[in-house]
C-alpha cells in the first residue's frame, strides 16, 4: 500500500503495476477487437434464409412506418401482417388516413406457402 502527498491510498504503486505485466498480455484493446473479429465471423457462418430446405426464396409485402409518424392502430397492424402483393397492401391499411410505406420482405418459399396458403391467399396475419 502507498500514500500519495495528496492523501490518496494506492493498494499497487503504479511502476510495480507495470512491471508486473507482461508483453504477452493483452490490453484491454486488443481484447475486445479478438472477440468483435471472432464473433463477426461467427455470424457470416450463420444461415440468414430462415432455415429453408431450398434455396429457393420469394418476396412478400409489409407496411412499414418507420422514421414516420403514425397511430398506434397503424403500428400494430403493421406489426401482425404481411401481403403477398403491393396492391394486397395497398388496399388492406389500418385506416384511410395511414401513410406506411410499402416495403419488401424477403422469405423462404416453404415459409410463404405455410403464410399464404400455398399462394390461396393474399394477407397473412402473424398472431393466428
Amino acid at each position: 500500500m502507498l500514500i500519495e502527498p495528496a492523501g490518496n491510498v494506492r493498494l499497487f504503486p503504479l511502476p510495480a503495476l507495470i512491471n508486473h505485466m507482461r508483453k504477452s498480455d493483452i490490453t484491454r484493446r486488443e481484447f475486445l477487437i479478438l472477440s468483435g473479429a471472432v464473433t463477426a465471423a461467427a455470424l457470416v457462418t450463420v444461415r440468414c434464409d430462415g432455415g429453408a430446405e431450398t434455396g429457393e426464396a420469394t418476396t412478400v409485402y409489409k407496411l412499414s412506418l418507420r422514421g414516420r409518424r403514425g397511430s398506434n392502430a397503424a403500428k400494430i397492424h403493421n406489426a401482425n401482417f404481411l401481403f403477398a402483393t403491393i396492391e394486397a397492401a395497398d388496399a388492406n391499411r389500418a385506416h384511410p388516413g395511414d401513410n406506411s410505406r410499402i416495403v419488401p420482405v424477403i422469405i423462404s418459399r416453404v415459409r410463404f406457402n405455410q403464410l399464404f396458403n400455398n399462394g390461396n391467399t393474399a394477407i397473412a396475419d402473424l398472431r393466428v
